[in-house]
C-alpha cells in the first residue's frame, strides 16, 4: 500500500484479464522476431557457405606460379620435364623464405558445390605422387575416413562435407576420366588427387603462417617474380565482388519488413490503447492520475514486448535448428546460428515501435477525464 492509502496501479491486472488480446500481441511481436531472424538465416545459407569453401583454406596457404623460362623443345613431353624442373628450382628458392613453412607442387582442377541457393567452384589439387598428397593432407589436418588412398591417375580424394554436398557430381567440371575413391575429415572443402598425364599447368601451394602478412609481396620482394598470387585476402575480395550485394539485400529486407511490421503493430497498438479509454477514465474517477495510469500502460506494453522477445528467441531457435537439420546439414554446409546483424534490426525495430507507442498512448492519456465528464 502507499502512503495515500491507495493500491498501486498494476499492470498484470489487465494482463490477466485479457489473455487472448495480450496474446495476439505477444504472437504478432514475436513472428517479427522470428521472420527477421530467419531471413537472415537463409540469405546467409546462400553466402556464407562460399566464404567457407573459397577463401577460409587460403588463411595460411596461397596458390601461385613463379615465371620460369624454358629453353628450346621438341615435344611436349620434353616442355613438361623442363617445366618441372624449373618449378623445383623455384620451390627450392621460395622454401628458403623467412617464415614459409613449406611447398607442394600441383595441377589445377576445379570442383563444384552448392549453397541453398546457388553454386560455385573451388580448386581441386592435382599431384604427381601420394607423397605430395599426404603432405596436402597432413597441413590441413585432413584424415581418410572412408574408401582409399588414389593408386593411380586420375582417381580423387575429397572432403566428406564436398561428398555431401555433391557426390559424384562434385567432379562435374572435371574428364570424365576422374573418379573420387575416398571421403577425408577436414576443417576445410577440400579435394586433391592424382593428375591425369595430360594436366601440364603446373602450380604451387605455398604453406605459411596465418599472421596476416602478405607473403606474394614478400616472395616477390626476394626476387622471385610471379604469374598470379591466389591468397586470403584477394578470395575474399573476389568473393565479395561477385556476392557480397548479399549483406545489402539482407539488411534491406530486415529493414523494410521491420517498417512494415511497425506500421501494422502501431495500429492495432493504437486500437488496443483507445479501446481502453473508458477504462482509464474509471481509474482516473476512483483517484487515479493520468501519470500512475500513464505508467501502468508503459509496464504493459513492456511486459508484452519482452514476452515476445522470450517467445520469438524460442520459436527462432526450434525454427534454424529445423532449418539446418533439413537442408543445410544434408548438403554438407554450415551457418553461423548468429545472426548479429539480424539480432541490431529487430533490437532496433522493436525499440522503435515501443517508443511509437508513446504518441498514440499520450495522446489518450491527455484525454482520460473522470466517469462523469464521459460523453
Amino acid at each position: 500500500m502507499k502512503q495515500t492509502g491507495r493500491a498501486k496501479l498494476s499492470a498484470f491486472g489487465y494482463i490477466k484479464g485479457n489473455r487472448k488480446r495480450v496474446t495476439a500481441l505477444v504472437v504478432s511481436l514475436a513472428m517479427f522476431v522470428v521472420l527477421s531472424y530467419l531471413v537472415s538465416y537463409v540469405l546467409g545459407s546462400t553466402s556464407e557457405p562460399f566464404y567457407q569453401a573459397c577463401s577460409e583454406p587460403y588463411r595460411d596457404m596461397l596458390l601461385t606460379s613463379p615465371e620460369i623460362i624454358i629453353g628450346d623443345y621438341e615435344t611436349i613431353e620434353e616442355w613438361n620435364e623442363l617445366v618441372l624442373e624449373a618449378m623445383q628450382e623455384k620451390e627450392e628458392e621460395i622454401r628458403k623464405i623467412e617464415g614459409i613453412t613449406g611447398t607442394v607442387m600441383f595441377r589445377f582442377g576445379r570442383v563444384s558445390m552448392k549453397s541453398v541457393i546457388g553454386e560455385t567452384t573451388l580448386p581441386c589439387f592435382l599431384m604427381d605422387n601420394n607423397q605430395d598428397i599426404q603432405t596436402l593432407l597432413d597441413y590441413k589436418n585432413a584424415k581418410l575416413i572412408q574408401g582409399r588412398m588414389p593408386e593411380a591417375p586420375g582417381e580423387i580424394l575429397v572432403d566428406m562435407k564436398l561428398w555431401n554436398n555433391r557426390g559424384n557430381e562434385t567432379l562435374e567440371y572435371m574428364s570424365a576420366n576422374y573418379k573420387i575413391v575416398g571421403q577425408v575429415e577436414s576443417d576445410i572443402y577440400l579435394a586433391l588427387g592424382l593428375a591425369l598425364p595430360a594436366e601440364n599447368d603446373v602450380n604451387l601451394a605455398v604453406f605459411h603462417p596465418d599472421d596476416g602478412k602478405d607473403y606474394g609481396k614478400i616472395i616477390e620482394d626476394a626476387g622471385i617474380k610471379l604469374y598470379y598470387v591466389s591468397d586470403y585476402q584477394s578470395q575474399y575480395d573476389g568473393l565479395y565482388d561477385d556476392i557480397g550485394s548479399l549483406d545489402t539485400v539482407e539488411r534491406l529486407v530486415q529493414i523494410i519488413t521491420g517498417v512494415l511490421l511497425a506500421v501494422c503493430l502501431l495500429v492495432v497498438l493504437s486500437l488496443h490503447i483507445m479501446d481502453r479509454h473508458q477504462e482509464w477514465c474509471l481509474m482516473n474517477s476512483i483517484g487515479f492520475s493520468e501519470w500512475e495510469i500513464y505508467g501502468m500502460a508503459l509496464r504493459e506494453l513492456l511486459f508484452c514486448f519482452i514476452m515476445a522477445i522470450v517467445v520469438g528467441a524460442g520459436l527462432t531457435a526450434i525454427s534454424g535448428f529445423a532449418f539446418n537439420k533439413i537442408l543445410c546439414e544434408p548438403i554438407g554446409i554450415h551457418v553461423n546460428p548468429w545472426r548479429e546483424n539480424a539480432v541490431a534490426v529487430i533490437i532496433t525495430v522493436l525499440i522503435a515501435i515501443y517508443g511509437c507507442c508513446q504518441i498514440p498512448l499520450f495522446i489518450n492519456i491527455r484525454r482520460v477525464c473522470t466517469v462523469d465528464m464521459i460523453e
